[in-house]
Formats: C-alpha cells, sequence, structure tokens
C-alpha cells in the first residue's frame, strides 16, 4: 500500500503540482484548502505525514496545529510546515514539527523531505 500524504493549503496552484509530483512518485496524495477541511479528511483517512500551509482561511495552520495536538488520534501523525516566515522555528520546535519549508516553494526540497520522514512510496 503506498504512504498517503495530506497536503493542506489553499494556493491550488502548490497543491496541484505538489500532488502530480508526489503521485508520480508514488504516494497517495489527499488534498485540503484550510484546517477544517484537513479535519474532513482525517475522518476517513489517517496519512502518513501532512504538509501543512500556515496562512489559510477559515482555520489557519498554527490552529491546525494546536487543535490536532489535542486528538490522540492525531497527535503523532508527522506535520512539515510550509511558510513564507522564516522567524517561526521556535514555534515550531515547540510544537514538535519535523520540519518546515520557506515559500517560494522548490518541489525538489518537498520531495526530499517526504522521502527522508517517510520513506518512499
Amino acid at each position: 500500500m503506498p504512504k498517503s500524504i495530506l497536503i493542506v493549503d489553499d494556493e491550488p496552484v502548490v497543491v496541484e503540482i505538489s500532488k502530480r509530483k508526489l503521485e508520480e512518485r508514488g504516494y497517495e496524495v489527499l488534498t485540503a484548502g484550510n484546517g477544517n477541511e484537513a479535519f474532513e479528511r482525517l475522518q476517513s483517512k489517517i496519512p502518513d505525514l501532512i504538509v501543512l500551509d500556515i496562512q489559510m482561511p477559515q482555520m489557519n495552520g498554527y490552529t491546525f496545529i494546536m487543535e490536532k495536538a489535542k486528538n490522540p488520534q492525531y497527535v503523532d501523525i508527522p506535520v512539515v510546515v510550509l511558510t513564507a516566515y522564516n522567524e517561526m522555528e521556535p514555534l515550531f520546535q515547540r510544537h514538535k514539527i519535523k520540519a518546515y519549508l520557506l515559500k517560494p516553494l522548490k518541489l525538489q526540497d518537498l520531495i526530499d523531505l517526504v522521502v527522508k520522514i517517510v520513506g518512499t512510496a
């Protein structure tokens, strides 16, 4: 069974390109446009990794991280954060974020992190 990745980002271009590249490498990719949608996806499938944008409407990435930490079923899912703000590193360390990538996103960096964290598909 292929490893699964949940991409949570409100930028359709980022989502589509990331999804396509990860699927080409054999990963199953789920998507959500904000934290609320991400929790809906988690109801049907627990992914091996969550790739999470911080700045999103309705429920942003920071709120998602805080809510995810409250649920024992989701707490151990590793998270890679996508952000334009590199000064947030202390926050990420405090919340056990596996890694973060600065936007604009370099797809090869994302693919390399996915492989490092969850292995090949």
